[in-house]
């Protein structure tokens, strides 16, 4: 796990717009450090994190910083250079992040949308079932964050992993239900 570095800071708090759905919203950036796969010269890039709170749930974002102004979504651009090192170290600030927000909102849930990847070279747009960015969610988040806190639930459908708080003293179950049916209201996406 990632500690804090100068690789690694807050940025902002944001308010949403009108056009935003979320109520709250906390930027940081950070730098992967890798060795590009194809021409193996050291780079370093940077990526905006983008913690959004709705209600009860955080739903944690990121993207390379250079894709901010891209024609495509920049959430979605596969960006094959990187190696597996540097992806897990982009994993490892996501679960910094977070522990940020936690200290902030202690009872939070986490929702994690994989999204369909882009290729801007070959125009080849991944199908949103099941597919690759859920998949390492999965594996990451199942590995990495235990069962003491979270409960874990999964939905292959619509590639969104969930991550229930449980130390609240409320029904569980319960708790399940009222944010699939919050997350199914406010996306428009049937969670079952």
């Amino acid at each position: 796990m990632k500690s804090f570095t100068t690789d690694f800071r807050f940025v902002q708090t944001e308010k949403p717009l009108s056009k935003d759905i979320f109520d709250r919203c906390y930027t940081y950036v950070f730098f992967v450090r890798y060795k590009d796969i194809n021409t193996h010269n050291k780079c370093r890039l940077k990526y905006v994190c983008r913690a959004e709170i709705y209600g009860e749930v955080c739903a944690i974002k990121f993207y390379a910083s250079r894709d901010r102004k891209s024609d495509y979504d920049k959430y979605s651009l596969a960006h094959s250079q990187l190696p597996y090192s540097a992806i897990m170290t982009i994993f490892d600030y996501r679960i910094t992040v977070m522990k940020e927000i936690m200290k902030k909102f202690p009872e939070v849930s986490f929702v994690f949308k994989g999204a369909e990847a882009y290729d801007p070279r070959t125009h080849r747009q991944e199908d949103e079932k099941e597919n690759q960015r859920f998949r390492i969610y999965r594996s990451y988040l199942s590995k990495r964050v235990g069962t003491k806190t979270f409960q874990h639930s999964q939905f292959p459908d619509n590639s969104i992993y969930l991550l229930t708080n449980i130390s609240g003293f409320e029904d569980i179950e319960d708790k399940q239900n009222r944010l699939r049916e919050f997350l199914s209201d406010r996306f428009g996406i049937p969670l079952s």
